[in-house]
């Protein structure tokens, strides 16, 4: 596992504990949505559909 994605999975881990127990299950869903569909590259589809998915993510947890 590489370092960005370790770093990424510690935060996310922190995140998800940090949250009321029942928040956790449909917050790990966003998290995985989250990530959905998206490359290691930094090619402009690939930030575009990251930047999509990050409203996504955003907004699914907010409303709920």
């Amino acid at each position: 596992m590489t370092r960005t994605l370790q770093m990424f999975s510690n935060l996310r881990a922190q995140i998800l504990s940090s949250q009321p127990a029942d928040q956790q299950h449909r917050l790990s869903l966003c998290f995985d949505k989250l990530m959905a569909d998206i490359t290691r590259s930094l090619d402009q589809k690939n930030r575009d559909k990251f930047s999509n998915n990050l409203t996504r993510f955003r907004n699914e947890f907010r409303t709920r």
